[in-house]
């Protein structure tokens, strides 16, 4: 009975140092949690009122409010609503707008001759009709004129098309 007693009397201070590196570590794991629930929470959303809630929920309760802020938390944080806001902007700026300039990627209207942004050639008129037409197009197809024909000063453009011409007849007067 005295081995039983000693043992005990000697396990007791190991005992109780057991139980304050356990409880240490207890007291670690909760303050962890409750920076770990205000770092996450303030990724998740800009209002104050809803940070002090869950920062409270956790610090009152200790392992229970984490349990709850993980159920109750926004799915998504703040930096993924903005990219998400981003590529959701991009594609519908994407099937908005259909002009782009090819050199910087802005938006133009489908009748500018010169970007506004970085200034590259997008179109060119016609040296006759004076109309805007594309730069591959080897000729315009509102008047027909290839740019191989020059316009004078003063002359009307030539006609895209000939009028037909008939036969002459010679009348036989057989009378």
């Amino acid at each position: 009975m005295e081995a039983i007693q000693g043992f005990l009397t000697n396990l007791q201070p190991i005992l109780s140092l057991l139980g304050i590196v356990i409880g240490a570590y207890l007291l670690l794991l909760w303050a962890a949690s409750v920076l770990w629930s205000y770092r996450d929470i303030r990724s998740r959303s800009e209002d104050v009122s809803v940070q002090v809630l869950i920062v409270g929920l956790v610090l009152l309760l200790p392992f229970g409010g984490i349990l709850l802020h993980m159920i109750l938390r926004p799915t998504q944080t703040l930096a993924e609503k903005y990219e998400r806001t981003l590529e959701e902007e991009y594609l519908r700026r994407d099937i908005e707008e259909r002009y782009v300039c090819p050199e910087c990627q802005r938006a133009i209207e489908p009748d500018f001759v010169m970007c506004p942004h970085c200034h590259s050639q997008l179109r060119r008129r016609c040296q006759s009709c004076d109309r805007v037409i594309d730069l591959t197009w080897s000729m315009c197809p509102y008047c027909g004129n290839d740019g191989s024909t020059a316009i004078r000063m003063g002359s009307a453009p030539l006609p895209a098309y000939r009028p037909a011409t008939q036969p002459h007849r010679t009348e036989e007067i057989t009378r």
